[in-house]
């Protein structure tokens, strides 16, 4: 009995050797990697990065994003890279008020434009104190448009007829199988005007330009970076570093800024279709509001 207790004693000395041998290795080996500068995490007060990609129909991920990097303690300034023609009405104001709120909280806010900042993608430039656009940027193309589809026609050709009861002369306004009435059409005329109001004013505020001069531009028009500098639309040609550096001149940071971006998540299948769901009709560019059956707004 003494005997067996002894071994028993032995074999768990041994484990808790072996365990403490491999944790003192992987301690050592972590060690040589930071010693050589293979394993290295940078800390210190930096310049953050928000990516603002391709078409934006949900606003989730690029507000995800910023509020992991608004809530790093290192975060000192804000540079917005846009690369992105806009999306989702909705969605983008919501990242243009959540930057304008990150403003308003003191941290310096400057955009990049990289090779497309139009319509949306424009519009969520807007709340920074410096725009930057490089020479051949294509930017612009503020204005709003509606996009129908009406598949009557093809019904009719085939011998079907669709047959709608709605509570008032607006509620089926959309439908894919009735074309628009003169009423429906100046009804979505007046949503389409609203918008481009909204649009021409926030943009005419955050510039600091003439509502008149704006509406003149204002007519869907695509301009280069410099044809922007020339208008008003942007402060300065530069790149990203360019806006990276005004902001940590902003920020008082000396020497070569740390630039802090937020760090990939990774997100199921299911997660992917239920956040973004199938792709909107129509999904070839700019801001777009989901109206009833198949019309969709858009900002360009």
């Amino acid at each position: 009995m003494g005997n067996g207790n002894r071994t028993l004693g032995y074999g768990c000395f041994a484990v808790n050797l072996l365990i403490l041998l491999v944790l003192a290795l992987v301690v050592g080996f972590l060690g040589y990697l930071i010693g050589v500068g293979l394993f290295y995490v940078e800390r210190g007060p930096g310049v953050a990065v928000l990516e603002v990609r391709s078409s934006i129909y949900d606003e989730r991920p690029v507000l995800d994003q910023l509020d992991q990097l608004l809530k790093n303690p290192d975060t000192r300034a804000l540079v917005i890279h846009v690369d992105s023609p806009g999306g989702v009405i909705s969605a983008v104001e919501e990242i243009y008020n959540a930057l304008n709120r990150a403003a308003v909280r003191g941290i310096p806010v400057v955009a990049s434009m990289g090779a497309l900042a139009t319509s949306g993608g424009y519009f969520v430039c807007l709340p920074a104190e410096r725009i930057f656009a490089n020479r051949t940027t294509v930017t612009g193309s503020i204005g709003v448009l509606v996009e129908y589809y009406s598949l009557a026609g093809l019904l009719d050709k085939i011998g079907v007829q669709s047959q709608t009861v709605t509570s008032g002369e607006y509620k089926g306004l959309g439908s894919w199988a009735q074309p628009l009435t003169d009423a429906q059409r100046q009804h979505m005329q007046d949503i389409v005007n609203d918008f481009h109001n909204f649009f021409v004013e926030i943009v005419s505020t955050e510039r600091h330009v003439e509502l008149d001069r704006v509406r003149q531009w204002a007519d869907g028009r695509v301009f280069t970076g410099r044809q922007a500098l020339e208008m008003g639309m942007v402060d300065e040609l530069g790149g990203l570093n360019d806006a990276i550096a005004f902001a940590a001149e902003r920020a008082h940071l000396e020497g070569e800024p740390r630039v802090i971006r937020a760090s990939e998540r990774t997100v199921s299948l299911l997660q992917m279709f239920r956040r973004y769901g199938p792709p909107p009709w129509g999904a070839a560019g700019g801001p777009a509001v989901p109206a009833p059956g198949l019309a969709r707004f858009w900002m360009r």
